[in-house]
């Protein structure tokens, strides 16, 4: 998923809050696993762009619900 338009200080709230959520979000890139969950992460300060990927997650959850987690997140 890609989201546009994210300000720096939007950014640092959002990893603020999966961090809290136990998502370890560290830095402009990188890669985590949450409760058997992969993701990775790329945020482009200038370009205020944000792109992250779940690369691999249990067969009993919908990639449609990561997804909707990971919008209202971002939102």
């Amino acid at each position: 998923m890609i989201f546009e338009g994210l300000t720096p200080e939007r950014y640092e709230s959002l990893v603020k809050t999966v961090q809290g959520q136990g998502l370890a979000i560290i830095g402009a890139s990188g890669y985590s696993s949450y409760q058997g969950m992969d993701f990775t992460w790329s945020y482009d300060e200038a370009g205020g762009k944000l792109t992250i990927q779940c690369t691999n997650k249990p067969f009993f959850i919908p990639c449609s619900m990561i997804e909707e987690r990971i919008r209202a997140a971002v939102k």
